[in-house]
């Protein structure tokens, strides 16, 4: 990956100059004067107005002109280089005074007019929104993102995270959790996972969760039995790379994942907490970069769940702490089975009748950040109660230990991320009840 100084094009003489005084940053140069960047007047102005540039750039989410007298602007961070670098973009002169001033809140920057001057600040705005907004369609396009996005907004809110896994899997009656625990998983997102572990019977609703989103939903990549028994990462008899591999950014379904070969495990642990492994068997040695979502599908590992179903389980404990929810779920009953025949006979839904809607939502929700809002209390409620359950399932077949840091902030992230909402206080009550539901179909 190209360095700060790389991205200015910095010339080697002038790169030895700067990291002689310490200076390697975009955030660093973008702070400094020409005088004190000491490059001389031509030079100095274009460097710290690319550093600028390339930081407003990268930060800048969003932009409003709310009036002919307020401009908010949405970004990634708030700190001051990367202020600096906006209220450089939108041609803001200072802080406070001259043609605007500013205010912060969270991530939002708030431009008021101070002067006539005002207007200057609003044309940059429109300028910079308009390339923003084509920067966005080009890249929703690629990622197979074609409805109109404030439509798919609309259609998200009206529906929610509930909305969509009870209209996605109304054909499975039932067996509520695990598809929240799926829906879940396809909100999250590539660099920050929500992987989910469903273990049932065979000839439970798995079976049948895993067809639909196969049937309805892109960027699938589904892995089969006899793929699972070769070698998830690297097929052990010919020194191939396995499916995870290539599965870079897709949702990957993954059937019997209970039948890994114990050498593959090993590489499974490294590439599913971080999207990175080194393979070094007889045949291959390579470094792996593969970010992606799994859904893993399991039996019990006699067949069917005894007495005790966490006995039951047919995993390590260290692969089951890789999975942020894991489910277990009921068989399909004589009744269950009648009204899913009756479901597929008529082939009535929104689902099977707005299927582009339902996948765009996805993709689209994938490219929304929320942010946290909810209370301190909240919060620290919260996550008293996941530590709670890390005490009491370390030592199970649950396996729920310190990577629950990362999965009690990804789960809330997913839902909020299905209505393009904030994590607030009932997001996170949500997220709570969902990993509480998840742990108690064990129970």
């Amino acid at each position: 990956m190209d360095d700060d100084l790389t991205l200015l094009g910095v010339v080697p003489s002038d790169r030895k100059k700067l990291e002689n005084m310490g200076i390697t940053t975009l955030e660093q140069i973008a702070l400094m004067s020409v005088s004190s960047l000491g490059m001389g007047a031509t030079k100095g102005t274009m460097l710290i107005q690319r550093a600028r540039n390339i930081l407003a750039n990268q930060n800048i989410r969003d932009i409003v002109i709310v009036n002919a007298d307020l401009i908010e602007v949405r970004a990634k961070r708030t700190d001051r280089a990367v202020v600096k670098s906006i209220l450089n973009a939108l041609d803001v002169y200072a802080v406070g005074w001259g043609n605007a001033a500013l205010s912060i809140e969270g991530n939002l920057l708030k431009l008021t007019r101070k002067s006539e001057a005002f207007s200057k600040v609003i044309a940059k705005a429109e300028g910079l929104r308009e390339i923003l907004e084509a920067k966005r369609r080009e890249e929703q396009e690629k990622s197979g993102i074609y409805l109109p996005e404030d439509d798919l907004r609309e259609f998200a809110r009206q529906r929610g995270f509930s909305g969509f896994w009870k209209n996605v899997f109304q054909e499975i009656h039932g067996n509520d959790i695990m598809k929240q625990v799926i829906a879940a998983s396809m909100f999250s997102t590539y660099p920050e996972p929500v992987h989910s572990l469903i273990i049932g019977e065979p000839g439970s609703s798995k079976t049948m969760a895993k067809e639909i989103i196969t049937e309805q939903f892109s960027d699938i990549t589904t892995i089969g039995a006899n793929t699972t028994r070769s070698g998830l990462v690297c097929h052990l008899g010919t020194g191939d790379l396995g499916a995870l591999p290539h599965a870079h950014r897709r949702l990957v379904l993954v059937d019997e994942f209970d039948k890994i070969p114990e050498d593959d495990v090993e590489y499974c642990y490294e590439l599913l907490s971080n999207g990175k492994c080194s393979v070094h068997s007889a045949k291959l040695h390579q470094n792996i970069e593969s970010e992606f979502i799994m859904i893993a599908f399991a039996n019990p590992k006699t067949k069917v769940f005894g007495q005790d179903a966490l006995n039951d389980i047919g995993l390590s404990p260290l692969l089951m702490s890789r999975c942020a929810l894991v489910v277990k779920v009921q068989n399909i009953g004589k009744e269950d089975r009648l009204n899913l025949f009756k479901k597929k006979f008529y082939g009535h839904g929104e689902m099977q009748e707005k299927q582009a809607y339902y996948d765009q939502w996805v993709k689209l929700s994938r490219r929304y950040e929320p942010t946290i809002t909810a209370s301190e209390n909240t919060v620290h409620r919260y996550l008293s109660a996941m530590n709670e359950i890390v005490e009491t399932h370390y030592t199970t077949t649950l396996r729920r230990d310190l990577r629950m840091s990362d999965y009690l902030r990804r789960i809330p992230l997913a839902i909020a991320r299905a209505s393009f909402q904030s994590v607030d206080d009932a997001i996170l009550q949500e997220a709570e009840t969902l990993i509480h539901d998840s742990i108690a179909t064990w129970m």
